[in-house]
């Protein structure tokens, strides 16, 4: 799977950034809401939906992409 081992190492909570070349500022963070599998042509990535801390977006994205920047506390 594409993004496994982050997938695995991710928890839901965690506070987690990432680059986004589509935005103004492409350094964005985020926390986990949830962690699936998906296929796309016969391979599987590792996703994650993440609510943005800047503007409370919703975004999916790979997990493969993200730093953990800190682990969920509670």
């Amino acid at each position: 799977m594409l993004g496994e081992k982050n997938y695995h190492r991710i928890d839901i909570g965690d506070l987690v950034s990432w680059k986004d070349i589509t935005e103004n500022y492409p350094e964005q963070l985020g926390i986990v809401l949830s962690k699936w599998v998906s296929i796309v042509d016969g391979r599987e990535l590792c996703m994650l939906k993440v609510a943005t801390t800047a503007d409370n977006q919703v975004k999916n994205i790979l997990a493969i992409i993200v730093k953990i920047e800190s682990k969920k506390t509670t």
